[in-house]
């Protein structure tokens, strides 16, 4: 009888050995039946919002929906930036990280999202430039 640290190794071994002839397998499928699997990934992300939305955020974020409707209901459904409420926007707030930590900081709209991360990236840039042109008031 194997034991099971055995068989592990023999299934990692056989998923390596095959791992390439299953992937073009799939690609191959997912060819032949794009139309199809696209139209039933969109029907059902449609019927569950909320499960779409919860998968996401743990992927991306490491936040379940809970987290994040409480950040939510602590901002008041505002960007934490402009103050918008969400029934002002087209789109939900987006959830704000540190793209180097990937620490959560708070929920914004899309346009303080987008601004905040180009800022973010050339800060420093930015402040030699304005120091550079700032006139003396002394």
């Amino acid at each position: 009888m194997k034991t099971a640290e055995e068989k592990r190794k023999l299934r990692r071994e056989r998923y390596l050995k095959y791992y390439e002839k299953e992937r073009a397998r799939g690609r191959e499928y997912f060819k032949e039946n794009r139309d199809w699997i696209l139209a039933k990934n969109r029907k059902y992300n449609k019927e569950n919002p909320d499960k779409r939305k919860s998968v996401m955020l743990k992927y991306e974020y490491g936040i379940t929906l809970d987290d994040y409707n409480k950040m939510f209901n602590a901002q008041e459904g505002k960007c934490a930036i402009c103050k918008k409420h969400q029934n002002e926007l087209k789109k939900t707030l987006c959830v704000d990280h540190d793209h180097k930590t990937g620490k959560v900081r708070e929920l914004l709209c899309m346009t303080c999202n987008t601004d905040l991360a180009s800022v973010e990236n050339r800060l420093e840039e930015m402040t030699n430039y304005l120091n550079k042109h700032r006139k003396d008031v002394n």
